[in-house]
């Protein structure tokens, strides 16, 4: 080892200043991985090994001067050591939302989150820094190491970029890298904010003086999972004992959240996808009929849905420092609070969206132990064949965990004229035709779970709406029956509704762009 370090000095020491980064910064991100058994652990070190492969590139760039080193890794040791402590304690993602934070916090903001643990840590990592740069000062290249150095940093990064493609943003989603990628996310933000987008709201008015719309975005529930529509076990008991109507012959044309949301919240239909792109959502058209608008979610914001989430006078975000594909528990039941609390507030018109994580995989991190009925559960993330009924078994113990807290988000708004769609932006997949969770276009995929239901006083103002609703409820539709449908069964009138795409009229025409499973 000693004439190695003699004879490949700047290679030795980015060996071993690649080796001390990866164990104290690399490390974070996978303690809260869930996996078992031998395999399932080679499988998370191999995943950190790759990590440690693109930080040995990093450290090759930053070393290759030893006044360049001075003067970018503290700085950038800092700034990792601090997040892989964040992550080791709450698994924290680096998004555009933390990036926007970071630009908008001030210094008291900042000082609050100093901790004697995180003290020493940026303690440990001052020292880490002063060793490494004394070392590196003490070293200088050899011309007989340049090449072999050359050669394994376009190997490391050949890898490094060849796993990203393979599996996207699989390695750059980690600490450090995930950096690049939230700034070049939060930038795509505002470019989706200032996108110009014809508004549908002008003309628009509602007959009702007072009315609560809850629109409610399921995730990745599919149909034939729930027992109404001949699932063979009770998964939505509370949904069933309210006479929810559940709609079996939903059809997405759509299999994955980004497109799937904004087909849904435009006025986007089978040949007419423009929308999608170049018109507001149906939210435009409440507020144009005075309706207070919010958005309450579990999920973080992508940047296709920034547009339609904005147009909302209120929104509150659940967590948004926790990943969407993080492993901590992010439940859906933190929305209650915020939805009573707006349900509270003296607004005769509300329309509130509610975007749950629901059975967004891992499906683990978003069940609480005392919903897990269905039993065994999931143990790690691995898709196949073996792990099939442990995988189906979480998500419909997560499909039992959301009808309770939609239950009990009804019961905050039963006693008023309230209408309640939910509505899944897709299906999911189990193997079927050797396809796993979605954005494959199969036939489970493209069924999303959908039902509708009505308090007394919904019923007792608009019987006629009502009636329409239970003769058609059963007939195929495409989801863009949604924008038409919220429309009308909220009772605002507009140039852009169309009544043939509306479950609550009596012009409603059957329609769907495929073929929805379960239809005989």
């Amino acid at each position: 080892m000693h004439n190695f370090s003699k004879r490949y000095p700047l290679i030795s020491f980015l060996l071993l200043s690649t080796f001390i980064c990866s164990l104290l910064f690399l490390t974070a991100n996978y303690r809260h991985y869930p996996f078992s058994g031998f395999l399932g652990f080679i499988g998370v070190f191999a995943h950190w090994g790759l990590s440690a492969a693109g930080l040995f590139v990093l450290m090759v760039v930053m070393s290759w001067n030893r006044y360049l080193f001075l003067f970018i890794f503290p700085p950038f040791s800092l700034i990792t050591a601090v997040t892989a402590y964040f992550t080791w304690l709450l698994d924290i993602s680096i998004n555009p939302a933390l990036v926007e934070s970071l630009f908008l916090t001030n210094t008291e903001e900042t000082l609050s989150y100093l901790s004697a643990p995180l003290i020493l840590v940026i303690a440990t990592t001052l020292l880490l820094d002063a060793a490494l740069i004394f070392y590196r000062f003490r070293i200088k290249a050899k011309k007989s190491e340049l090449l072999p150095l050359l050669s394994v940093t376009i190997i490391c990064l050949s890898v490094f970029v060849f796993i990203n493609k393979q599996r996207k943003w699989t390695l750059m989603m980690r600490s450090p890298f995930v950096y690049y990628v939230a700034y070049q996310n939060y930038k795509e933000d505002v470019e989706e904010m200032q996108r110009d987008r014809v508004l549908l709201g002008k003309g628009a008015f509602a007959e009702s003086d007072s009315l609560i719309t809850l629109f409610i975005i399921g995730e990745a529930l599919r149909a034939d999972h729930i027992q109404t529509n001949g699932y063979h076990r009770i998964t939505m008991p509370r949904m069933e004992e309210r006479e929810a109507l559940f709609l079996p012959h939903v059809f997405s044309p759509h299999t994955y959240t980004a497109a799937s949301l904004r087909y849904i919240f435009t006025r986007a239909a089978p040949g007419l996808e423009d929308p999608i792109y170049t018109e507001s959502s149906f939210i435009d058209m409440f507020n144009k009929s005075a309706f207070h608008t919010a958005w309450i979610a579990n999920q973080n914001p992508i940047t296709p849905l920034l547009f339609f989430i904005h147009e909302c006078d209120t929104v509150h975000i659940n967590k948004p420092e926790i990943s969407d594909y993080s492993n901590m528990p992010k439940y859906d039941s933190d929305l209650i609070a915020p939805f009573v609390n707006l349900m509270d507030q003296k607004n005769p018109r509300q329309l509130a969206i509610l975007h749950l994580s629901g059975n967004h995989w891992y499906y683990n991190k978003n069940l609480p132990k005392e919903f897990a009925r269905f039993s065994p559960i999931l143990e790690n993330k691995v898709l196949s064949t073996e792990n099939k009924e442990r995988m189906i078994n979480s998500y419909d113990d997560v499909t039992l965990f959301v009808d309770s807290v939609i239950d009990q988000m009804i019961e905050a708004i039963e006693d008023k004229e309230a209408l309640v769609i939910f509505l899944s932006d897709h299906g999911q997949s189990f193997g079927e035709g050797g396809k796993w969770l979605h954005a494959n276009d199969m036939p489970a995929e493209q069924n999303p779970a959908c039902f509708v239901w009505f308090s007394k006083k919904y019923e007792h103002h608009h019987p006629d709406k009502v009636a329409q609703l239970k003769n058609n409820f059963k007939k195929e539709v495409d989801t863009a029956f949604l924008f038409h449908t919220i429309l009308d069964g909220s009772t605002i009138h507009s140039p852009f509704m169309d009544s043939s795409w509306s479950l609550f009229s009596s012009e409603f025409q059957p329609k769907t762009g495929g073929n929805v499973l379960g239809t005989k």
